[in-house]
Parts: C-alpha cells; structure tokens; sequence
C-alpha cells in the first residue's frame, strides 16, 4: 500500500514559513509565512507562539499526517555567519515541533536536510543564501505557486522534496530536464 501522506513542511526561524497539501503530483500547496513573536521578542515568547501556532494549525487541519521541518543548521555550515543566539532558536524551533507532536500524538514527523532539499528543488546546495532564495522563489513560480515570500518558498521546496520522497514520480517536477519555463 503507498503512503501519500498530507504534508505540513516548515521552515523554522522567527519567521516561518508553512506550505501544505497531500503528497500528490496534482497538488497545489497552499503556503504562507508567519512571525511567531514581534521582532526582538525573548526566545521564550518566539517558542511561545511558535507552539501556539502549531497547535491551532492542527487543531483546524485535522488530516495532516507527516510534517517535515528543515533541520538546524550548524555554525561550520552556516560559514561563521550565525550567532549563538540565532543557532539556539532554530533548535529550540526544532524541539518544540517535535514536543507538540509527541504531546497531540498520530503524527509522522521528519527532519530535512537544507542542502539535499536545495539540491532537489533548485539542482544545487552550492549557491550563497541570498542567491539560493532567490532561485526557490523562481522554481515555485514555474510550478505555478505563489509564495508571498521567501520563507513560503522554503517551505513549497521542502513539501516538494518530502512529497517525492514518497511519490517519486513527482521528481520529475523539479529535473532540468523537464522543466518549464516562464514565459515574459
């Protein structure tokens, strides 16, 4: 029996972006991106509203079965450009998906690689930050999504990279080969 899964991806930070759908080539994900505390809150208050968010995300999409996150990333990998602070977020994002999930139980729950998603969705894990953003942002655009930001972006190529985990066919969406181009 294949397991094809509705998929909540997210790409944790303070501000996070969502992207959900079941796992299946005809899928257009919804997405969105939401700042889980105001700009400059305590860690505690941006985990806070992390759960809280979570909690009434599932509590009103009732048929989500696996959620995928972007794992955090380490200082070596993020090049030196990260603090102390800024590390123990993202990995404190990190727990409280995993707590709130373990607490309401029934879920699936991944963590993601930021280069192997990268490479999936964009061909490549070797492009700087910005330029990598920028290339997710026009990937979704010829898959015919519209993220509001980049954060959304991040989250549609981290749904896409899980969905074809288990759909493989779906691969094809992203190949070179086969994709489309923007027409303008």
């Amino acid at each position: 029996m294949t397991y094809l899964p509705r998929i909540l991806a997210l790409d944790l930070a303070a501000r996070a972006g969502w992207a959900l759908a079941p796992c299946t080539a005809d899928a257009v994900p919804r997405s969105g991106s939401i700042r889980f505390a105001r700009e400059g809150a305590s860690m505690a208050a941006v985990f806070s509203g992390a759960r809280q968010w979570l909690a009434d995300f599932l509590a009103v999409e009732k048929d989500i079965q696996l959620i995928v996150f972007e794992g955090p990333l380490t200082p070596q990998q993020m090049g030196g450009k990260t603090n102390i602070n800024t590390i123990r977020q993202l990995i404190g994002l990190a727990a409280v998906v995993e707590e709130l999930t373990y607490t309401l139980s029934g879920y699936d729950v991944r963590e993601a690689r930021v280069a192997d998603v990268r490479a999936h969705f964009i061909g490549s894990n070797r492009h700087k930050r910005k330029e990598a953003k920028d290339l997710t942002v026009a990937a979704c655009l010829r898959l015919g999504w519209s993220p509001c930001d980049d954060n959304a972006a991040d989250a549609l190529a981290l749904w896409h990279y899980q969905a074809s985990i288990l759909n493989p066919a779906m691969s094809v969406q992203t190949s070179p080969l086969f994709r489309r181009r923007i027409s303008g």
